[in-house]
């Protein structure tokens, strides 16, 4: 099991603060956070914005991808959870 998403999955559903490798941060209101076995998915929203939570298992990194009208773009590996 992800650690990273272990700990998303205990702060929801209050707001989570996702900080990425590449330094930025992000502070999501979570609508949802699920395992499915391994894998896990969560969704949020930041300003008006659904952000997708996703990694397949332990070895995987957590990432972290915004719904654009043109489908998902994903901006990163997610580095650290805390609540917000």
């Amino acid at each position: 099991m992800n650690t990273l998403a272990k700990r998303v999955y205990n702060v929801a559903p209050k707001d989570v603060r996702l900080t990425l490798v590449e330094g930025e941060s992000l502070t999501l209101e979570m609508r949802s956070a699920e395992f499915f076995q391994e894998s896990f998915q969560a969704e949020g929203v930041a300003d008006g914005t659904t952000y997708r939570l996703v990694t397949d298992g332990e070895d995987d990194p957590l990432l972290v991808a915004r719904e654009t009208e043109g489908g998902w773009e994903v901006l990163g590996e997610i580095e650290r959870v805390t609540e917000a």
